[in-house]
């Protein structure tokens, strides 16, 4: 599997696992499903093979996901935002 490939298949579980988190809770099920709506995914995957195309060369596959998923997924971007006490800031290399 290429840096890109282990990226995609990562990102993608972990936005299948994040949504069905998310719907399992009356808290966040409505909250966040605009994210889970056909459009939302689509639009979330293609800016995850663009990110993927840009993967540093020095950074794996998995901390690229992670950075990813952090900053696209809205639920995981509010924890980190709360945790942080700051706004997060789009990763440098996969900023448009």
């Amino acid at each position: 599997m290429t840096k890109q490939e282990q990226f995609l298949f990562l990102v993608q579980t972990a936005v299948l696992a994040n949504g069905i988190n998310l719907a399992a809770s009356d808290d966040t099920r409505e909250k966040y499903r605009h994210v889970y709506s056909a459009p939302g995914v689509m639009g979330l995957m293609l800016d995850a093979i663009e990110a993927s195309e840009k993967i540093p060369e020095t950074m794996t596959a998995h901390t690229a996901a992670v950075e990813f998923n952090t900053y696209m997924l809205d639920n995981l971007r509010h924890q980190e935002e709360h945790a942080s006490s700051r706004f997060a800031a789009i990763p440098r290399w996969f900023a448009k």
